[in-house]
């Protein structure tokens, strides 16, 4: 069999029934954004809320790329992993992880949540007047203006409910980026938009190194508060240091404060620790002045 009549078979080669079936979602996405036509929703309610339509379409598209999410009556969590289920084309939220946005917005704009868990148009514009709030409310980037769309990274990232600091920073990024370069597939149309991307990447990674010493320090406490805590004594509870409460990083759930007793005998080595802890945490200043300095030298 020659080269030709090996690539004419293969090109004549039947569809598979797996491709078939890719093919008829993939068509069934793109009519269905098509449908939708989310641009216009953005749009109105970038207007009507003064929000730039870009920050609405960039949120949307790294939350859920522009899809409405739903899920059956009463399920707020993945049966399979437990995550909180998000709602709606803005992914708000509604639990104790990642806060109440659905709950916030839906009283922003006058709508009962459910409303904006079963329409795009009432999720994106409760979800506009949220995101105004809190650019409202919050600090602004230095130097920056309304007018500069690199000025809403401070609001997306409270907007988006992720606790942690290095993450909810590079999911803004990760807005940015997406705004920077537009969406022209299955369905979606979405122009890229000049944006200032390397001040937010510097920034970015400024934030995850301090997080990251923040953390190292977190660690080499709390092993030295471990390795030196001993088993409950009876000195009285006025004489005693509290801890907490003490939020986790991984559910910002906060903990209740716990009560650290020590022996006579050995608070030498738990004022020696301490002692490390307080060196610790001038190292860690230190760095945090260093990076500032940097960044703005």
């Amino acid at each position: 069999m020659g080269p030709l009549l090996s690539l004419s078979v293969a090109v004549d080669s039947p569809r598979t029934p797996a491709d078939a079936q890719r093919e008829a979602a993939i068509a069934e996405f793109t009519q269905k954004m098509k449908d939708a036509n989310y641009p216009a929703l953005f749009n109105q309610a970038a207007a009507e809320f003064n929000v730039p339509a870009d920050i609405l379409k960039g949120v949307a598209f790294a939350e859920t790329r522009w899809e409405h999410l739903t899920w059956p009556p009463g399920e707020t969590e993945s049966p399979a992993t437990g995550m909180p289920r998000p709602y709606g084309v803005m992914s708000l939220w509604d639990n104790k992880f990642f806060g109440h946005s659905l709950i916030e917005a839906a009283n922003l704009i006058g709508k009962d949540p459910e409303v904006l868990k079963a329409e795009p148009l009432q999720n994106i514009r409760g979800a506009a007047a949220l995101l105004r709030k809190i650019y409202d409310q919050t600090e602004k980037p230095a130097g920056s203006t309304e007018k500069e769309v690199e000025s809403w990274r401070y609001a997306i990232r409270k907007y988006s409910g992720i606790p942690e600091q290095d993450l909810n920073a590079q999911h803004a990024l990760d807005v940015y980026v997406f705004m920077s370069r537009g969406f022209h597939e299955f369905g979606i149309e979405w122009p890229g938009q000049p944006v200032n991307l390397e001040p937010l990447r510097a920034e970015t990674r400024e934030i995850v190194e301090r997080e990251r010493l923040r953390k190292q320090l977190l660690q080499v406490t709390n092993v030295s508060m471990g390795a030196t805590q001993p088993p409950p004594s009876k000195v009285t509870p006025a004489l005693l240091p509290e801890i907490g409460p003490v939020t986790n990083s991984a559910t910002n759930v906060i903990a209740p404060a716990t009560v650290v007793s020590y022996d006579v005998g050995i608070i030498g080595i738990s004022l020696k620790w301490l002692s490390l802890a307080i060196v610790a945490m001038a190292i860690l200043a230190f760095a945090t002045y260093w990076l500032f300095k940097k960044r703005n030298s």
